[in-house]
C-alpha cells in the first residue's frame, strides 16, 4: 500500500516531468507511467476496489 509520502514523491515527479515533456516530448512515456503509478497509489490509499481495478486496467492497456 502506498503511503502519503509515496504519493507526494509521485506528485513531485509528475510536476517535474510535465515541464520536461513541454521542453521535449521524448519524456511523455515516463510522464504517463508516473500518472499510472499515481492512479494506482491513490486507489490503494482510498481502498476503493473499483478504482484500483480501473487503474490496473489502464496500466495494462498501455503495455
Amino acid at each position: 500500500m502506498a503511503t502519503q509520502d509515496d504519493l507526494q514523491r509521485l506528485y513531485a515527479a509528475r510536476d517535474k516531468l510535465a515541464k520536461l515533456v513541454l521542453a521535449d516530448p521524448v519524456y511523455s512515456p515516463i510522464f504517463q507511467r508516473i500518472e499510472e503509478e499515481i492512479a494506482l497509489a491513490e486507489a490503494a490509499t482510498h481502498g476503493d476496489a473499483l478504482a484500483r481495478a480501473r487503474a490496473i486496467a489502464r496500466q495494462m492497456a498501455t503495455r
